[in-house]
């Protein structure tokens, strides 16, 4: 009780300071009126006994020092006492604010910007109730056999389970074709069963989840929902159709579930019927379950080890060898991202301790002209802790105004980095897609403005704290030995600046050139006009064969039609789309290695008039014509110049069979190839690619994309391309509409986003050592004006102030140039294993960047040599 009413009284003098100053005085004043009235009693007059009892109590002040302190609130009335001085101090000083707050701004926000993507996907907490209890099941056999779990297996691991409080499944991701809500989509959907939300321990944020037996229902992912549904909250309930069929939209996921991929759009139910429950040879479930309290890993997987032999001994020939691992549940993999990703948080670190540097610098140099303030300050009474505190505090305001500006420059920049994406969900990006100033970040942002708010006024403020009273108080004493070591501190700081800068633009030059490099690589076809539309076409309207053909070859005709296209292809697949089909066949028999070895080759169903809108050059025989793309055609087949190269070394292929390459094992005819083209990645080589006539082998996909040439601007045919398949089937999804160029510059979004992320933060790192320079050199000549007046006095010409002074600042710069240089030869290496083909070591980049720094800085130590030689040296010296 007593510990509750001391905190009452805390927050009552906090909160409500001057009533409780007023209590205070009104019962020191009542305990003063009862002595005199003592006093009186006792014989004294009125007038002497108030005079006798105020000699006993002495000055009110001391009592009330004595209740603040014992109230613990002495300190706080301190500190807010500095914060008011400061904002006034602060308040008489606007060119040095705003300088300072800017830069500081630029320091905080490039790294809560950094750390938005770090809490994004580095430090993004499971959605998962106890992730530790989840754990995936798999099956192990023999080699090549896959890990799926059959039906029949996972309904008697349910019937008799012992170590799990639940079991559930689900399926391989299908793409279905969604009607019904606007324009025909495209929707990535994963069967799971009914309780697999109950079980993972997630709510749907609209709606329900799924209900035990419920089928032709769905739940659509947060992202899914705000995109294609536009967050319309009455859309539960509503009917849906998927592939044709009738469903209802019954909720909505939370932001941020990924289960089990991260491209889940919708999530329907599983549906078994009697005979799939009971089948134990089709392996199509994956397994999942949570463990029940208690129950380790060790003793889950021995309950697994003994449902296995039991259905070994059950069914001997198609569990004779199989086992169930148990498997703690697994995240999504963010191996790709995540060295990128410190990469650049170690490069928005330099870019924090250079504006540490150059603040601390300005605070330094504006301690100096305060030097006889706090030798005042000192002579009254005021110590050297709270002289900190005091310059540490207006550091700390400093940084929180810089909090704020650093705060929009952060939503900007995140803002900038999502423009960065690829348009199109893939894998890698979706834990970028979670980035935003959420309160984690705020939070950052809050403590590190106040973490940098020390750390820049704490050494400023030792140095001009450490005073010399009767030095610092002589009005005439310009320099003494505090601001010699002052003016050694900045320096070193300006030598520190210019090391991790030269460090920033080595790092991000070589990224840069690298980029380009990998930028200009030749793709092998023509980019340029060329408009790429997928078109999934619906399996279960068009039956594999002559229906889905009729269908392409009916749209191709109408999109030739079109003003302004030249010609138009369809493939399968196109490259940098990251999709492909590969195959494993033998060479022929005289290729190198045998006919026994065998080796993938990319295969790439295509129309007539594909390579002629890809711009891929034909370099030997013939394209296919209209008679090959006939399903009773003979076989043929064309081949890229890699593959001959494989296959047939020194040897024109064209006439040529390929063994195995049609339908039931026939042989193809080679009769033509073609140039390589890459179709991953631009980096690495061109990959062995066969082509073969669509129609040859029809089939329904939802892979198959439109490549359309035109004369204009690709985009500007995209409406007409959209309206002419809608003329043939107006449910038919026209999706992911793009230019080549796009597609291509969408591949490689990583290296462009790591690439322009340490562009920025170089050109701010050099921004801020130009002004650090500036800073220094120029505070520098106001302290040396009676020394440069004493030297134009005794003969020194303008040339020798200017070369004094810019020598001085070159002889900093090369020091600093030095230091980055052996610092960039050890972090480049590392670099060259964290990044994309980054070259470790570059003289001519190394060369170029220390000049283009050297050359910033002699600029900004420039400025301030050509005011000290406009010195008057009799001004200088009468003013001394």
């Amino acid at each position: 009780m007593k510990l509750l009413s001391s905190l009452r009284t805390f927050l009552d003098f906090v909160f409500r300071r001057p009533r409780v100053e007023q209590e205070m005085d009104e019962e020191l004043r009542s305990h003063l009126q009862t002595r005199t009235d003592d006093l009186e009693r006792k014989g004294f007059s009125r007038a002497e006994a108030e005079r006798q009892a105020r000699v006993e109590f002495g000055g009110f002040e001391r009592y009330k020092e004595e209740c603040r302190e014992a109230l613990g609130s002495r300190l706080l009335g301190e500190v807010v006492a500095d914060v008011r001085y400061g904002l006034r101090q602060l308040r008489r000083s606007p060119g040095f604010v705003a300088v300072a707050v800017a830069t500081l701004a630029l320091g905080i926000g490039a790294t809560t910007a950094i750390f938005g993507i770090v809490d994004a996907v580095l430090l993004h907490g499971s959605p998962y109730r106890n992730l530790s209890q989840l754990v995936n099941i798999v099956a192990k056999g023999p080699p090549d056999e896959g890990d799926n779990i059959s039906p029949g297996d996972f309904n008697d691991w349910q019937a008799q389970n012992q170590a799990f409080s639940d079991l559930a499944a689900y399926k391989r991701w299908e793409f279905h074709v969604l009607t019904g809500y606007g324009e025909p989509d495209e929707v990535w959907t994963f069967p799971v069963s009914t309780n697999t939300f109950h079980l993972l321990g997630v709510n749907t944020i609209l709606g329900r989840s799924f209900a035990e037996n419920e089928t032709q229902v769905a739940v659509a992912s947060y992202e899914y929902w705000r995109g294609h549904f536009a967050a319309d909250p009455n859309i539960i309930g509503k009917p849906l159709a998927l592939d044709g069929k009738p469903y209802t939209l019954i909720g909505v996921a939370p932001p941020g579930l990924e289960f089990p991929d991260p491209n889940v759009q919708m999530w329907i139910p599983i549906t078994l019927g009697a005979a799939e429950r009971n089948d134990h040879e089709r392996r199509s479930l994956h397994v999942f379950a949570r463990l029940k309290q208690g129950v380790t890993l060790s003793q889950a997987q021995a309950a697994m080890d003994l449902a296995s032999r039991r259905l070994a001994m059950q069914y001997p020939k198609t569990h004779a060898g199989w086992t169930a691992l148990v498997e703690p549940l697994t995240t999504q993999d963010i191996s790709t991202l995540r060295l990128a990703i410190l990469t650049l948080l170690g490069a928005v670190v330099f870019v924090l301790l250079i504006v540490c540097a150059n603040v601390a610098s300005m605070l330094l140099a504006r301690g100096s002209t305060r030097q006889g303030e706090m030798a005042t300050r000192a002579a009254l009474g005021a110590g050297r802790l709270r002289l900190i505190r005091q310059l540490v505090v207006e550091a700390v305001l400093l940084a929180g105004l810089a909090s704020v500006v650093g705060g929009l420059l952060a939503h900007w920049g995140l803002t900038t980095v999502l423009n960065l994406l690829p348009k199109y969900i893939l894998v890698e990006t979706q834990a970028l897609h979670r980035i935003s100033i959420n309160l984690p970040v705020l939070g950052f942002t809050v403590a590190l403005s106040l973490l940098t708010g020390i750390a820049v006024g704490l050494l400023p403020a030792l140095r001009v704290s450490n005073l010399n009273l009767n030095e610092s108080l002589k009005q005439s004493a310009r320099t003494s030995g505090p601001g010699a070591a002052r003016s050694r501190l900045q320096r070193a700081l300006v030598v520190f600046q210019v090391a991790l800068a030269l460090v920033l633009l080595v790092g991000a030059g070589l990224m840069i050139q690298s980029f380009q490099r990998l930028e200009a690589t030749p793709t092998g076809f023509k980019p340029d006009h060329l408009l790429s539309v997928r078109v999934p076409l619906m399996s279960f309207k068009y039956a594999q064969g002559s229906q889905a053909a009729a269908f392409y070859q009916n749209v191709l005709a109408r999109i030739q039609a079109i003003p302004g296209v030249k010609s138009v292809g369809m493939a399968n697949n196109l490259p940098f789309t990251g999709f492909s089909l590969a195959v494993d066949f033998p060479p022929p028999p005289n290729a190198p290695g045998g006919p026994a070895r065998t080796a993938f080759v990319y295969v790439r169903c295509i129309s007539p008039g594909y390579f002629q809108a890809m711009g891929i050059p034909l370099k030997k025989g013939r394209d296919f014509t209209g008679a090959d793309n006939q399903r009773d055609a003979p076989c043929v087949r064309i081949v890229n110049e890699a593959m001959a190269r494989r296959y047939w070394p020194g040897e024109d292929p064209v006439g040529r069979q390929v063994p195995g390459a049609c339908a039931k094992n026939a042989p193809a005819l080679i009769v033509g190839v073609v140039a390589d083209s890459k179709w991953g990645t631009l980096a690495g080589q061109p990959d062995s690619e066969m082509y073969e006539p669509y129609a040859q082998h029809p089939f329904a996909s939802f892979l198959v994309t439109f490549a359309i040439r035109t004369s204009s601007n690709p985009t500007s045919v995209a409406a007409a391309v959209r309206h002419a398949v809608w003329e043939v089937d107006h449910d038919q999804p026209v999706i992911q509409i793009r230019t080549m160029e796009n597609v291509i510059s969408e591949s490689i979004w990583r290296q462009h986003m790591s690439a322009s992320m340490l562009g920025i933060f170089a050109a701010i790192a050099l921004l801020l050592s130009a002004v650090g320079i500036y800073g220094v050199f120029s505070y520098s000549v106001t302290q040396r004006t009676h020394e440069i007046g004493i030297r134009t006095a005794l003969g020194a010409s303008r040339r020798d102030i200017l070369k004094m002074v810019v020598g001085e600042g070159l002889l900093l710069t090369l020091i600093g140039v030095g230091a980055g240089i052996i610092a960039a030869l050890a972090l480049t290496r590392l670099l060259a294993s964290l990044l994309y083909g980054i070259r470790p070591r570059d003289p001519l980049t190394f060369v170029g960047l220390s000049l283009l720094l050297s050359g910033v800085a002699l600029l900004a130590s420039y400025i301030p040599a050509r005011r000290a030689t406009k010195v008057d040296p009799m001004e200088a010296l009468r003013y001394e």
